[in-house]
């Protein structure tokens, strides 16, 4: 008799594998990505499948302990891999509700930056609370991912914009991490804004810039290795020649790069990207064709981010265009207190079908399998000898992801 499994998954009107070949751009609604299983079952022993089809061929090969086995009844619910949310700011506390009541009544982004709103507010109240506040906010806020599907959250500093607070920041998403059982991919974003402490100064921008190379980067990289880098290039943001030292120093450490790309204007971020083989360039409101051509070549994952762009009154990215030029796309929350204040990856979803030109087939690519090659992670995908990470979803069939707007949920508990 084999070992017992530890988990089954059981009766599902649907398994979504996920372990098909890449969406055809040419053909986005053909189902093959999905490769589904009807009336299925996935059993996982000690975190990797070991069996998964239909549950009549399941059950026949699996050992079943009444006391080991955590049974999941799945009818009637789609099972799927564990989401992928690979771009969030989720380490933060308070909110920032008054200023996004202020951009609907006309203020923009850079009058609120003006009167310390904006990422400086955020970084003040960061580093103003105490750890044990900051990490339970994290904490729950994980939890609350994980009700919409969610098993891998990507989440980045740049809340402290200088070396202690940085540092504080790794080791409070770390921690937050093991709390709330879900697991995390920690990306340092040392060039997120200018450290609110030197904005007024004549030579403030620059100092900052000066610090964050000379001191802060070298010493996160020595005392807390990040999983990936990140930074802001766009017009609000620092120009390709601030960033590019930064790059450097990643590359020389072998540190991965993500980065934020052209969220209000197109300063060939896009192209930097592809030059340092970025795992993906985020936002992209504002690209040129050269700069996704650029992207294609390099396999830069385009991180879309319709919470953002709802949020600010901006037009959705055109993900079919990308598609067009032969780019993954991947969808993200950007879950952050300013511009979007948004914990529903799924939702998201329903974003890029209506909004962004993604089929449904799409869609479900972009929040399990391009993620997961953004974070360099072998989820997104249930395959026999891959890792066990499953969710339980309560949608009927996988058409129903973008159509119960808002609505997807993962039945509790979730694997």
């Amino acid at each position: 008799m084999s070992e017992p499994i530890t988990e089954l998954y059981r009766d599902a009107a649907e398994v979504v594998t996920m372990a098909g070949p890449p969406p055809d751009r040419d053909r986005p609604t053909d189902i093959a990505p999905l490769a589904v299983i009807e009336h299925g079952s996935v059993a996982v022993r000690d975190g990797r499948v070991v069996a998964i089809g239909p549950t009549r061929d399941v059950l026949a090969r699996v050992t079943v302990d009444p006391v080991r086995t955590h049974v999941f009844n799945c009818e009637g619910a789609v099972v799927a891999p564990g989401l992928i949310d690979a771009h969030t700011h989720a380490l933060f506390v308070g909110h920032r509700a008054d200023e996004f009541v202020a951009r609907i009544e006309g203020a923009t982004y850079a009058d609120i930056a003006a009167k310390g709103g904006g990422i400086a507010r955020s970084v003040s109240e960061l580093r103003a609370a105490n750890d044990e506040s900051a990490i339970e906010q994290l904490r729950a806020r994980l939890l609350r991912m994980r009700g919409y599907g969610v098993t891998m959250v990507e989440v980045k500093t740049g809340y402290g914009l200088d070396t202690e607070s940085e540092l504080r920041s790794l080791a409070m998403i770390r921690e937050a991490s093991q709390r709330a059982g879900v697991r995390v991919k920690r990306t340092f974003l040392p060039l997120h804004a200018v450290d609110p402490a030197l904005r007024s100064l004549p030579d403030g921008r620059a100092q900052f810039i000066e610090r964050t190379l000379r001191e802060t980067v070298p010493t996160v990289f020595e005392r807390d290795r990040p999983d990936f880098v990140d930074a802001y290039v766009d017009s609000a943001g620092f120009s390709v020649e601030e960033t590019r030292p930064l790059l450097e120093l990643a590359k020389r450490e072998q540190i991965r790069t993500r980065l934020h790309i052209g969220q209000f204007a197109d300063i060939r971020g896009a192209e930097l990207a592809a030059e340092f083989n970025a795992l993906s360039a985020d936002h992209l409101e504002h690209v040129s064709d050269d700069g996704l051509d650029a992207m294609a070549r390099a396999g830069v994952i385009a991180m879309l981010l319709p919470g953002a762009a709802f949020s600010l009154g901006q037009a959705m990215p055109d993900a079919r265009r990308m598609r067009a030029h032969g780019v993954e796309v991947a969808l993200a929350t950007d879950c952050n207190p300013g511009t979007s204040y948004v914990e529903n990856l799924p939702l998201m979803a329903a974003f890029a079908v209506r909004q962004m030109g993604l089929s449904t087939v799409e869609a479900w690519w972009a929040i399990t399998r391009a993620p997961a090659r953004s974070l360099q992670w072998e989820g997104g995908v249930l395959r026999e000898g891959g890792v066990g990470d499953v969710c339980v979803l309560e949608i009927p069939t996988w058409r129903a992801l973008p159509y119960a707007v808002g609505s997807v949920r993962a039945r509790s508990p979730l694997g």
